[in-house]
Order: structure tokens, then sequence, then C-alpha cells
């Protein structure tokens, strides 16, 4: 029997779990573990009813909180999403990645990633939105400046969605995204994080936001056989 044949025939008896797709003999897709993410409004601090009032700035005090700041002589809200997922272990949660990857005979690449927005009651359209990935020693997206930290790579864009939409949505990945998942996928021993993150500022009328959306990210890498 061709040995590229046998090989395949024994990593297939190693794959029988709901996380293996079959492709061909030289082919398979792995199901990456679903992380998933809640944005409510409640946390913003936007407590009126109906409209964000009109406060001129900075002769008056804007409401306290650390999402209200004076914007052009008129008070203003900015909500932010930036959020963590749980830890990614590959390694532990697609067992059979790891063990087909560590063989000489096998290459992994990451094959893609989308984002399914399971529930939205939102009575605002989600700004777009950037989907990193970070290493286990990223316990957070933006250094002590503010900025990005350098360890943390953006690897896609989500374009926004739309009040109450629900469905599952592509993410358009950076020119280096492909990469560095596909390194992550190449070393499931190394751990790491998702993190999303974007921003909407209201404004004096504009409907107080109110509701949640929860998303999950789901992506799939594949082992080929050489």
């Amino acid at each position: 029997m061709n040995s590229k044949i046998l090989f395949s025939l024994i990593v297939s008896s190693l794959l029988f779990s709901c996380n293996f797709i079959s492709t061909d003999v030289d082919d398979f897709n792995f199901r990456l573990p679903e992380k998933e993410f809640t944005v409510d409004s409640a946390q913003f601090g936007m407590t009126w009813d109906g409209a964000l009032p009109a406060v001129e700035c900075p002769a008056n005090p804007c409401p306290t909180g650390d999402a209200f700041f004076c914007d052009a002589g008129t008070c203003a809200a900015k909500a932010e999403y930036a959020l963590q997922s749980a830890i990614v272990r590959l390694k532990d949660e697609v067992e059979e990645l790891a063990v087909v990857g560590a063989q000489d005979q096998v290459t992994v690449k990451f094959k893609y990633i989308q984002m399914e927005v399971v529930s939205n009651t939102l009575n605002y359209q989600m700004p777009p939105l950037q989907l990193y990935v970070a290493p286990q020693t990223a316990t957070s997206l933006f250094d002590t400046d503010g900025q990005v930290r350098s360890d943390v790579d953006l690897i896609g864009n989500l374009e926004a969605i739309p009040a109450g939409a629900t469905g599952i949505y592509d993410i358009n990945l950076t020119a280096d995204g492909e990469a560095v998942l596909t390194r992550y996928c190449q070393k499931p021993d190394v751990p790491f994080y998702f993190f999303i993150y974007g921003s909407t500022v209201f404004g004096a009328g504009d409907t107080v936001p109110a509701g949640a959306i929860t998303v999950k990210i789901h992506s799939m890498a594949t082992a080929s056989i050489q």
C-alpha cells in the first residue's frame, strides 16, 4: 500500500471525533474551539429614557462616568467594546490537531474564521469591530500608554452589524491575518486570546443605547498530508 495512503488511514483512525471533518484522503479539517463575547449596553452607564440630553460644555459639567466627555461644545458619550475571550488552548481543546500537527508528513494551516451573532437586542447599529489575537502574556489589549500592545496582532475586521440583526458574518482578514492564525495553529501548545475592539460615540439627541448582543467566533484549521 502507498505509504501516503497508509499514513492517512492511520491519521484518520486517530481523528474520529466531532471536531474533525475529512474532506479527502489528503486533507483533514478541524473545528477550532468557539469563543463567545457579550456586550450589554447597561454597562455604558447611560440611564436616561429616550434620547441623550443636550448639555453645553465646558460651561456645564458633563455627566459623571468614564463614558462622558465634551465634544465640540456638547456633552457626548463613548461606548467602547474591548472584549477578551477565554484562553484558547488548542492542545487541550482540539487534541487531534496536536497529534496530527506533530507528524513530519503533515502541514497545518489556518482555513477560515467567521463571527456568528447568536442574539441581538441592541437598538443601535454595532460599529465595525477589529479582531485581534494575542499570546497568553497579554492580559489586556492596550498598554499603559493606551496603545495596542506590541505583542498583539490585528488579524481581521468585521463590518457594522445592524440593530437587531443576527446571523453569520465573515471576518475580513488583514494581510498578515492568515499567517498569524496559521502560526498559532501550528503550535497548539501555545495558549492565546482573542480580543475584540470597537467604539460608538453617542451625541445629544441620539437614542439612549439599550439591549445586548452575543457573538461567537467560529474557525477552522486544515492538516494536509505531504
